[in-house]
């Protein structure tokens, strides 16, 4: 038994030595959140772009999308939207076509195509054989807004020789819930620390679908789109970086996602997510690590510690809890209460430091550096920073659940309660008074909060 136990304590040490590995590079990160992005110049050229839209079933949401997406400060000459309607079996097409959009319907009835990346496997096909003549490609989801300067920017970043741009991630719905407060707050804190500071070294981004733009020239080199797997867009990402090509973080050009409202929706949302990165780190992430020794790059490492926290997640779920379980039970059996105590308290105060305490600064910290884009106020927010270090055990054991079962597509619920019109007047009415703050004096900004603070107490005895 001693040698049984023996070896456990050093598989332990050496499993979380690899744990604390992986969560170094987030934490260098968070470490070096001062670091500027990078701003791309004003284009000289105005360059043409495609924005494609790959939506099944979001008749409640695909129209207010389009609205939004026609309100770009941009020539409306130079950019034209795409819906592709895929396998729906609601009137998502027609309501499209409707608003605007140019509509092609994809159908496939092979089960194991039940993914979005045959959907822009279809449109890319379209847009080859057609010789179209856009210079670049910018992909939204079905419920995605963006900020009326988020062409500019991409045109700004293209006409620069960015082939490849990540967007900024904010949300249009941060403070429906908690839920949707944490999810947003945790893409929010991805761009502020990790893209930052990988904008600041010139280094690869890893990117998500919504806003990411894509040059004309990428996708001819390609064929095509071939990242056919479940989590397409990090597969992108990394088919790109090892034929030398890099995402470029984009501060400026800013997506708004609408994020799942209840536990149930987030959990199914990030048990596919998981169930595609999971092989993906096998395929991609393994293979990036071997690049690192051979190209020395800092991308390939850095991409493979963040797609290693797919097997972190699984090691979370089930080594952790299995080893200082045991460790305890086994000590109480034995007679070694002692030792069973101090394992116990050692967990409680690691998970308090190590975990809860940093999550939460963490939330405290993005709230601060990102107010003015978050632009709502901190007491709408606080709950979400409180939970924030719940969103990590949801999404962990939502990555191990994706990693051991093969989930089916499940619609998600969508919010409906942003329009396309009361976002714009949000965002006007945040411009105005960022115009306004920069013109009162100090006695008048006292005065506008102490008016602030006494209208809270009327509420309040309300």
């Amino acid at each position: 038994m001693e040698l049984f136990n023996t070896i456990l304590n050093n598989l332990n040490i050496v499993l979380t030595a690899i744990i604390g590995l992986a969560f170094t590079s987030q934490l260098i990160y968070t470490l070096f959140f001062f670091l500027p992005a990078k701003k791309y110049k004003k284009a000289k050229t105005q360059h043409k772009f495609a924005i494609f839209i790959p939506a099944r079933n979001e008749a409640n949401v695909i129209g207010e999308t389009i609205k939004n997406l026609q309100m770009q400060n941009y020539p409306k000459d130079l950019y034209d939207i795409y819906v592709i309607a895929d396998n729906c079996t609601d009137n998502t097409a027609q309501i499209a076509r409707d608003n605007g959009a140019i509509v092609l319907e994809h159908f496939d009835n092979n089960p194991k195509h039940a993914r979005v990346s045959y959907a822009l496997q279809y449109f890319f096909n379209i847009m080859l054989q057609e010789n179209k003549d856009y210079e670049a490609y910018c992909r939204f989801d079905a419920d995605n807004f963006a900020h009326p300067d988020y062409l500019n920017k991409m045109n700004d970043a293209l006409d620069s020789g960015v082939k490849l741009g990540r967007a900024y991630n904010n949300a249009k719905n941060l403070t429906q819930n908690v839920v949707t407060g944490v999810s947003a707050l945790w893409y929010i804190r991805d761009c502020r620390f990790a893209s930052h500071v990988r904008s600041t070294l010139n280094t690869a981004q890893m990117c998500p679908g919504p806003g990411m733009m894509i040059s004309a020239e990428i996708i001819k080199e390609n064929g095509g789109w071939t990242a056919m797997g479940i989590t397409e867009d990090a597969e992108f990402t990394m088919n790109e970086l090892f034929k030398k090509n890099k995402f470029k973080y984009v501060k400026d050009a800013i997506t708004y996602e609408d994020h799942p409202s209840t536990i149930k929706d987030s959990y199914k949302r990030y048990v596919r997510i998981g169930h595609g990165t999971h092989k993906l780190f096998y395929t991609h992430g393994l293979k990036s690590l071997g690049l690192f020794f051979t190209r020395f790059g800092w991308s390939y490492l850095d991409m493979f510690f963040t797609l290693l926290f797919i097997p972190i997640a699984v090691l979370c779920c089930t080594w952790l809890p299995f080893y200082y379980t045991y460790s305890v039970i086994y000590n109480f059996c034995v007679g070694n209460t002692v030792l069973a105590y101090t394992i116990l308290k050692g967990v409680g105060y690691s998970l308090v430091s190590a975990f809860i305490i940093p999550f939460i600064l963490q939330g405290f910290l993005v709230y601060i550096l990102e107010r003015k884009r978050i632009n709502q106020p901190f007491k709408k927010v606080l709950p979400s920073i409180l939970m924030f270090p719940m969103f990590m055990i949801i999404y962990a054991f939502s990555i191990f659940m994706g990693a051991i079962t093969v989930p089916k597509w499940k619609p998600i619920k969508r919010s409906t309660m942003v329009t396309s019109e009361s976002f714009q007047q949000s965002l006007y009415k945040n411009d105005v008074e960022k115009e306004k703050s920069t013109n009162v004096s100090e006695d008048e900004v006292i005065k506008i909060l102490s008016e602030e603070n006494i209208n809270d107490e009327n509420e309040e005895s309300a």
